[in-house]
């Protein structure tokens, strides 16, 4: 009988090394504060600053306008104000919500981009 235990490739740290198993992860970032998500900006305030030519929402709650990830002369991107901050190019650029969106305009990781957001509260 073959033995499936060990047979995973290398694994990076805090990911999982075999059935039910997982290494701790180890960090030497500080925590985001629990309540961050409650912290974040406004979805239609803070598209209205970062997308050029926004349109006012559908009656779903979502806008079109200029992508800012590529050279866009037609409102390609879609961005949901009314609810969680959702976002996608229609041209390719990808999608997300309103953290992705931060984390790509600026070239940020997750902690970084949610620290920037909600004014670098530790």
């Amino acid at each position: 009988m073959t033995d499936f235990r060990n047979t995973h490739a290398p694994t990076k740290r805090g990911a999982v090394v075999g059935f039910g198993e997982s290494r701790p992860r180890k960090s030497s970032a500080p925590r985001l504060p629990d309540n961050w998500r409650d912290r974040l900006p406004d979805a239609a305030a803070y598209y209205r600053e970062h997308v050029e030519k926004l349109s006012r929402p559908n009656a779903t709650g979502w806008a079109q306008g200029a992508c800012p990830f590529h050279d866009d002369r037609n409102a390609s991107l879609s961005v949901h104000v009314a609810g969680n901050g959702g976002w996608r190019c229609f041209a390719g650029c990808g999608g997300g919500d309103l953290v992705g969106f931060h984390m790509k305009r600026h070239g940020l990781d997750f902690r970084a981009a949610v620290r920037a957001m909600i004014g670098g509260a530790r």
